[in-house]
């Protein structure tokens, strides 16, 4: 079972839990999300991201909020058609946080930023390789591999961040 969200300049925080959910369902309203440019336009919604409810939790209303298995997921920022990925892992130190490429970064002094409306006349600015500014179709494999796999991408695809 799963737990999605989405955050939108106007709409706010937003979770979603479907009693009736698949892993293919889970990844199929996901992939809706990172694709139609109506639903991740910058603005409406400009985050969504899924995690997964821990072993034994049937429901979303059974994980405490100070649970780890909350510091586990994967998330977009941005516009279907330009967006950063990120996967946070929970570890012995508590969590570790990561920007995902498309493929291997090729020149690590190579930096872009990429911004978005966050609401309340504040903009989110990120600053990331351009291997890591994918479309939202770009991260859809990766979305599946997580969830239907518990796949993280390769380590050649990771960059530590601190957030």
């Amino acid at each position: 079972m799963f737990a999605t969200w989405t955050v939108g300049a106007e709409l706010g925080h937003a979770d979603g839990f479907d009693w009736e959910q698949t892993p293919d369902s889970v990844v199929a309203e996901l992939a809706r999300r990172l694709t139609d440019p109506r639903v991740l336009d910058g603005r409406t919604f400009f985050s969504c991201g899924v995690w997964a409810l821990p072993e034994g939790a049937d429901n979303i209303t059974e994980v405490a909020a100070d649970d780890p298995a909350r510091a586990t997921y994967m998330q977009v920022g941005g516009r279907c058609t330009d967006l950063v990925l990120e996967v946070r892992v929970t570890d012995e130190e508590g969590y570790s946080h990561y920007a995902v490429a498309r493929e291997p970064v090729g020149d690590p002094g190579a930096w872009t930023e990429l911004s978005w409306d966050a609401g309340g006349g504040s903009t989110c600015t990120v600053r990331c390789h351009p291997e890591e500014v994918l479309t939202g179709e770009q991260a859809v494999p990766f979305f599946r591999d997580y969830v239907l796999r518990g796949a993280l991408p390769r380590p050649e695809l990771l960059r530590r961040i601190d957030v």
